[in-house]
């Protein structure tokens, strides 16, 4: 439901002005809005709480700067309540950090850009190792070369073979994908020839890291692995002074970060006041139940001189409150599937309850096997922690349903309860009874139709009769052609099916009178609306002939090991689809079929003043 909301005015003298912005962010339900001028007040931005405000978002930019760095670097700092720091010297201190953790940062970042660059050697130092022995130096001389692709290698290979033979060895290393790096060994005696012809051929030689980059391949090849383990030493000193400085500073710094936040929250709030010499007024949204509450706190922490007013609600349009959403713990979690579209506009009606009601609901219809239900269950169970509890709520009641209506059609894994356990349908057989399974498909989609446009009737009474008169018309011309389609298919008497189509001959004409031209493609859109029902039959079906299928597959292959195995892949495809086709089609009957017949969105979000905590949105 839509919670029901109160206008408000804050009036008082202007030195309070202060003070009260922060009683209404103490208590954090007042949803600040732009003042009405009043007599000789008007909204004027104080020159000082500009400069103050350029101030804290200096400071706070610091400060973010230097708690996130000091995350990089493998210290966070968690958030800490309290009083805050002096902002003086809370903004001294941030400036000063900053400056050391960007001079952390840059020397963190440099050695692990050297770091990954040696150990991009890595697989060569055990060849270096071997290569540079004392016995082996004399025999052989080492060019590090840096190759794009295999056909490269191959041509460098042909080139050199031709002028010292097969006097030389290659060893390639990938350095990195597309990357090469080439070990090329030849005699030391043609060194110097080798080195010409490289260079006429303008191979590229393979990087050092830049901390080896001024010296020779054959004084940096074995600096390589000790350079790597000096790096790591490095690094890890960098993260020791980062996490001195977490210890020494981060209590300081997480608490003023929230004062700063809230500063600048009131003084944000302060831009909504109109203001005179002696007065400001404030005005705002909250709770109607807590209007008196907020009025009582108010004179008991500020005095008599603050006082509360209710604006008259012939004052107000209802376009212009904040939309507060509130169910009943059964209700609540759906409101996370309601929440994808816009909040509904304030004096309309929460779709949650039925969301709640039907979505589980038309889902167990879809799914229905108890093998299905039990492993959602499970899935539900998992996500019962505290971060995840709407999900796990949202689960739970579709896991009910889909177990309800396994039993009801006999399923388990498809029709593997029927073969091994000799489970039945209670209901009907839906690899059978597919003409039952559309009628139950379009019937829940007439039922859910008719009663979206009832509470469209309902609604728009205040505002419209005629159209409320003819939405309630055409849910009863919805339950009129279902009468006589009973009628044609002898589930009602056949005396009821002259009144019934001389009703919908009757009814026809006055919707096109009280709704315009335009009602019979309405109507037809509601009817077709209905019908579109029908790929809740046709999501079921597939799902359990998939099931049926994957069943087969035991004893479709010469081992029962791999029928099973196949068996088992194929059930866990056909789940996942259970999972996610389903919670599509089914919430799209929900926003495209039933919130069509009445949901009036463009309500607007309630952000009451309130203090600052990480993650919120303002």
């Amino acid at each position: 439901m839509i919670i029901e909301m109160a206008r408000i005015r804050v009036l008082g003298p202007r030195r309070q002005l202060g003070d009260t912005l922060r009683a209404l962010q103490d208590r954090g339900i007042v949803h600040l809005i732009d003042a009405a001028p009043i007599g000789g007040m008007r909204h004027d931005l104080d020159p000082v709480a500009r400069r103050r405000r350029r101030h804290l978002k200096r400071a706070l930019d610091d400060i973010e700067r230097v708690i996130d760095g000091l995350g990089q670097l493998g210290a966070p700092v968690d958030d800490r309540t309290g009083p805050p720091p002096p902002e003086g010297k809370a903004a001294w201190l941030a400036a000063r950090l900053a400056a050391k953790l960007q001079e952390l940062r840059g020397r963190a970042r440099a050695l692990g850009d050297e770091r990954d660059a040696l150990r991009i050697y890595e697989p060569l130092f055990a060849e270096i190792d071997h290569l540079l022995r004392p016995e082996a130096n004399h025999r052989v001389a080492i060019f590090l070369l840096r190759l794009r692709s295999a056909a490269a290698l191959d041509a460098l290979h042909a080139a050199l073979a031709r002028v010292v033979g097969e006097t030389m060895e290659f060893r390639p290393y990938e350095l990195a994908p597309g990357e090469t790096a080439l070990l090329l060994l030849v005699p030391q005696t043609r060194a110097a020839e080798i080195e010409h012809q490289l260079t006429e051929a303008g191979v590229e030689r393979a990087p050092l890291p830049p901390a080896l980059a001024h010296s020779s391949l054959a004084d940096a090849l074995p600096q390589l692995r000790p350079r790597l383990a000096e790096v790591e030493r490095e690094l890890a000193a960098v993260r020791d002074d980062a996490l001195a400085l977490a210890r020494a500073h981060g209590d300081d710094l997480a608490r003023a970060r929230r004062g700063f936040h809230d500063a600048l929250l009131a003084l944000g709030a302060a831009d909504h006041a109109t203001t005179s010499a002696r007065a400001f007024a404030l005005e705002g949204w909250l709770p109607a139940c807590d209007r008196a509450g907020l009025a009582a706190q108010l004179a008991a922490q500020l005095g008599s001189e603050i006082s509360v007013e209710e604006i008259a609600r012939d004052q107000w349009r209802g376009d212009d409150a904040p939309v507060v959403l509130s169910n009943p713990p059964l209700f609540a979690p759906f409101e996370l599937l309601t929440s994808l579209l816009p909040l509904p506009r304030y004096g309309s009606i929460d779709p949650t309850p039925f969301v709640a009601v039907f979505f589980p609901l038309l889902f167990g219809v879809v799914v229905g096997d108890v093998g299905y239900g039990a492993a959602i269950a499970a899935i539900a169970l998992g996500l019962a922690g505290k971060r995840t509890r709407g999900l796990a709520c949202i689960a739970g009641a579709v896991a009910f349903y889909t177990l309800v209506f396994g039993v009801l059609y006999g399923e388990l894994f498809g029709d593997l309860g029927a073969r091994w356990l000799g489970m039945h349908a209670l209901w009907f057989d839906r690899r059978e009874a597919v003409l039952g399974f559309l009628v139950l498909a379009v019937a829940l989609g007439l039922v859910h139709l008719v009663l979206g446009l009832v509470i469209a009737a309902a609604r728009r009474w205040h505002r419209d009769h005629r159209e409320a008169i003819g939405r309630g018309i055409t849910a009863a011309m919805l339950v009129l052609i279902a009468c006589v389609l009973l009628v044609l298919f002898d589930r009602l008497p056949g005396v009821l099916l002259t009144p019934a189509m001389i009703a919908l001959l009757v009814a026809l004409p006055v919707v096109i009178v009280l709704e315009g031209a335009t009602a019979l493609l309405d109507f037809m859109t509601v009817v077709g609306h209905v019908l579109s029902y029908a790929r809740v039959m046709a999501l079921g079906t597939a799902s359990v002939m998939l099931a049926v299928v994957a069943n087969k597959m035991h004893g479709a292959f010469g081992s029962a090991a791999i029928g099973v195995a196949f068996a088992l892949v194929f059930h866990l495809v056909n789940f996942a689809i259970t999972l996610f086709s389903p919670t599509i089609h089914v919430m799209r009957l929900h926003y495209v079929e039933f919130f069509g017949t009445f949901f009036e969105p463009g309500g607007g979000p309630y952000q009451p003043l309130r203090h600052w905590s990480p993650g919120a949105t303002g």
